[in-house]
This record gives C-alpha cells, structure tokens and sequence, in this order.
C-alpha cells in the first residue's frame, strides 16, 4: 500500500523580500520561456502553411492554451497570428449586406438621455392610467344611472300594466 504525501500546513509568516524576489525572477523567466515557445511554435506552423489554433501549438510545442492566456505578452502574440482571429477581423471588416441587422437608434443615446426618457414615459403612462380610471368610473357612474332608470322604467310599466287592467274591468262592468 502507498503512503500518501501530507500536504505542507499553510504558511502563517510573510515571505522574505530575497524569496520574493527569487519568486518573481522565476516567474519572469517562465513567461519569457512560454513567449519563446509560442514564437518558435507560430513561425514552424507559418512554414509547414498549417493554421495557427489553439490545438495546432499544443502539437506543435506542447504548450497549452491557459499557459497563453495567463501571460499578456504571449496572449497578445497568439491573438495576432490566431488563423482564426484573422478570419474574424475579416470579416468584421467587410461586413455582409445582407446579413446587416438595423442599429437600434436608442444605443446612440447617453445613459442620462435614456433615463430621462424612460421618466417622461413613466409620466406619460401613469396620466394615462389616471385618465383610464377616471373613464372607468364614468362608464361606472353610467351604468348605475342606467340600472336605476331600467328599475324605474319597469316600475312605470308595471304601473301602466296596473291602470291598464283596471280600466279594462272597468269597461267591462259597465256604467
């Protein structure tokens, strides 16, 4: 059975200015290896007319695409000879016509002007709901009247119903 190595207790007291020193001139060292990799890697990939990618490096060099993207310099470099990069700032260049969607006329405005705009529209939206409610409470009011003038116009008929039965019989009786 193996023994496994314990892991090293966090360290509690500051690094010395010496080690930190140390550290930084090896971390300078290993971006300035990774930078010369990249370039031998990119000009060997441009001779053989193979595209320059991610995944054509690693092949190439062995030098993985987080290595890249952790040094700015070598970023930078793999960014400018990237096969595919180019072809995108190609096409940004020559945009298709007929794949152009309109530009949103309200992106051109400031943040400030678009703010103030959405405050006049608030305004606006809350006149018209105060003007809906009282319309509403028109048409309310109006239909109220309605159904009072219907229950009187009933009690009229029933009324006339009433007088109208009565002179009936009264024409039948007689004189």
């Amino acid at each position: 059975m193996r023994k496994r190595k314990r892991a090293a207790p966090p360290r509690t007291e500051p690094y010395s200015e010496q080690q930190l020193a140390g550290l930084r001139g090896h971390a300078q060292a290993q971006k300035q290896q990774t930078l010369s990799r990249l370039e031998a890697a990119i000009t060997s990939l441009a001779k053989q007319h193979k595209q320059i990618s991610a995944r054509t490096i690693r092949k190439e060099c062995g030098l993985e695409y987080a290595s890249i993207r952790r040094n700015p310099e070598a970023l930078l470099l793999y960014q400018q000879h990237s096969t595919f990069l180019k072809q995108q700032r190609k096409q940004k260049k020559a945009p298709q016509p007929d794949t152009l969607s309109p530009r949103d006329p309200l992106l051109a405005y400031k943040k400030t002007d678009l703010m103030a705009r959405v405050r006049k529209a608030e305004e606006l939206l809350k006149a018209q709901e105060q003007q809906y409610a009282t319309l509403l409470q028109d048409y309310v009011q109006k239909d109220i009247k309605i159904a009072e003038l219907e229950a009187e116009l009933a009690r009229h008929r029933q009324y006339l119903e009433g007088l109208r039965l009565t002179i009936q019989r009264q024409e039948h009786q007689g004189p």
